[in-house]
C-alpha cells in the first residue's frame, strides 16, 4: 500500500475506545451507586471515545508537543499567591484564582491542583484546567475556585527547608487541604493530579482514607509504579533517551538555584551535602549532562532530600522507588478516584498500570485511552481557537460535576482542628494536637 494512501487512512480513522477497569464488588457510595456506576452515567466523554489531532498521530508527537509548544497566550491566569510555611519549616506555594477578595457562594467547590515534575501553576495543562474550574456550569465548567498547589522550591516558591518534594511526601498538599479547609468550611474540596502531582494526590487519598477532606480525585498521567517507570526511562531508544535526558535537565535546573551556600539543601546538615560535588560538577559539564539519567539524578536528589529527614535518606534508588509508589495505596483510597491514563504515554507506559489493585479497590477506576501521549490528549485541528483543545479535561470536569450533584455526604472541614496564624507574608498552617 502507498504510505501516503495508509497515512491518510490513519488519520481519519475514528475514535478510539476507552477501556473503563474497575471492581465488581466496589463500595456503593451515599447515592446508591458505585464510582464506575457514577461515571457510567456521567461521564459522557468516556464513552463517546477520543481522537488524537490528525497533526498529533501517536503519543510521542503529543508528548513532544505538550513539552515544546508555545503556549504562552493559551488561558491568561491571574493568580493570587498564598505562602504557607509548613509545620516541618517548608514552604509552599498556593496560587488561587480567582483571587480570595472575588465573592463566589459559600458552597462554590475548591479544587486543588497538583501540577507535574519541577512544574508549577504557569503550565499550560495546569492553566487550561484553571479556567474549566473557574467556568460557569451553563458554560461546561464548575463554578469554583481552583487553587495550585505549588511544592516546595517550584514556580519561585522559597525552599525554606533541608528537602524538597517527591511522589512519596504529601506534607505540601495536606497543609494546603487544611488551610482552605479553614478559609472555606462550607465549600467542598477535590484534587486533580498532573504525572508526579498525580502521584502525590493518589498518595495523599490512600494516607487520609475515610477522614480526607477532599471528596474526590482525578489522576492525569498517574506514574503508579515508580519502578516501571524510572528504569523504562533508561531504555536505550533515542526518544526515550531524549525524555530521560530532559527529565534530568528539569530537575538539574530546578534545584540549581538552591545550590548556592545560603541555602538549606548546601547546608552541612543537608542529606543532599555528600552530593554537591557531583551535582555542581554537572551543572558544569556540557559533556556530563548529555549523558545523564532520570534514575541517576533521583539517585543524587530524590533518594537523599525527597522528604523528611525522618526516613531519608535512603540507602538506594530502590527502596526510594518502592517507598514512593503511589500503586500501593490504591487500596486505602476511600473517596471516589478516577484514573486517566493513555496507553502511547511514552513516559508513563501501560506497563505500569496496576489492574489488580484498581478491581480490587472499592472506590477507584481506571480509564485507559489507546492515544494522548504523556499530558497531551490534544483534538484539536492544525489551526484556529481550538488548535490547544484537550480532551482529558471533558471527563474531568463531567466527573467533579456528577460528584458535587450527587450530594454525597459533606465531609466537615473542621475548622478547630486547624490553627492559621499570619507572620508576615506568611501563613503557617498546622493541625491542633
Amino acid at each position: 500500500m502507498d504510505p501516503l494512501v495508509f497515512f491518510t487512512q490513519q488519520i481519519n480513522l475514528g475514535k478510539t475506545l476507552i477501556k473503563i477497569t474497575s471492581s465488581d464488588n466496589a463500595t456503593k457510595l451515599a447515592n446508591g451507586e458505585s464510582t464506575k456506576e457514577l461515571i457510567e452515567r456521567c461521564c459522557k466523554s468516556l464513552k463517546g471515545g477520543f481522537k488524537a489531532s490528525w497533526w498529533l498521530p501517536n503519543g510521542h508527537a503529543q508528548t513532544i508537543y505538550s513539552a515544546m509548544a508555545n503556549f504562552s497566550e493559551d488561558d491568561p491566569i491571574t493568580y493570587q499567591r498564598k505562602l504557607l510555611r509548613l509545620p516541618d519549616g517548608g514552604t509552599v506555594g498556593l496560587d488561587i484564582h480567582p483571587s480570595l477578595s472575588v465573592k463566589l457562594p459559600d458552597n462554590s467547590p475548591i479544587i486543588l491542583i497538583n501540577h507535574g515534575l519541577t512544574g508549577g501553576s504557569h503550565e499550560s495543562y495546569v492553566r487550561n484546567m484553571v479556567v474549566w474550574v473557574n467556568k460557569p456550569p451553563k458554560e461546561g465548567g464548575l463554578g469554583g475556585r481552583a487553587a495550585v498547589v505549588n511544592f516546595r522550591g517550584c514556580a519561585s516558591t522559597p525552599l525554606t527547608s533541608a528537602h524538597l518534594y517527591s511522589t512519596g511526601s504529601t506534607i505540601d498538599l495536606h497543609t494546603s487541604v487544611l488551610y482552605l479547609a479553614t478559609l472555606f468550611p462550607e465549600a467542598p474540596m477535590a484534587g486533580i493530579g498532573f504525572s508526579l502531582g498525580a502521584a502525590v494526590m493518589t498518595r495523599y487519598l490512600g494516607e487520609q482514607g475515610d477522614k480526607c477532606k477532599l471528596k474526590a480525585g482525578v489522576v492525569l498521567c498517574c506514574p503508579l509504579d515508580m519502578k516501571v517507570v524510572t528504569y523504562g526511562l533508561d531504555s536505550p531508544h533515542p526518544l526515550t533517551r531524549l525524555y530521560s535526558l530532559s527529565m534530568s535537565h528539569k530537575i538539574l535546573h530546578s534545584i540549581s538555584p538552591h545550590l548556592l551556600p545560603s541555602s538549606p539543601l548546601s547546608h552541612p546538615t543537608s542529606h543532599l551535602h555528600i552530593h554537591l560535588p557531583e551535582i555542581l560538577s554537572l551543572t558544569k559539564s556540557i559533556r556530563r549532562r548529555i549523558n545523564l539519567k532520570a534514575s541517576k539524578m533521583l539517585e543524587l536528589v530524590a533518594c537523599t532530600v525527597g522528604g523528611g529527614s525522618e526516613l531519608f535518606p535512603f540507602e538506594t534508588l530502590d527502596g526510594f522507588l518502592s517507598w514512593s509508589c503511589p500503586g500501593n495505596w490504591i487500596g486505602k483510597i476511600k473517596r471516589p478516584t478516577l484514573a486517566i491514563s493513555a496507553l502511547d504515554d511514552p513516559i508513563v507506559s501501560s506497563a505500569c498500570l496496576p489492574y489488580k489493585a484498581i478491581r480490587e479497590s472499592s472506590h477507584c477506576v481506571l480509564a485507559t485511552v489507546p492515544q494522548g501521549g504523556h499530558l497531551g490528549w490534544f483534538e484539536g485541528p492544525l489551526t484556529g481557537k481550538d488548535k490547544h483543545k484537550r480532551w482529558h479535561v471533558k471527563p474531568t470536569i463531567e466527573f467533579l460535576t456528577a460528584i458535587l450533584e450527587s450530594h454525597l455526604p459533606e465531609h466537615v472541614n473542621q475548622i478547630e482542628a486547624t490553627k492559621v496564624k499570619n507572620e508576615g507574608t506568611l501563613d503557617w498552617v498546622g493541625e491542633v494536637g
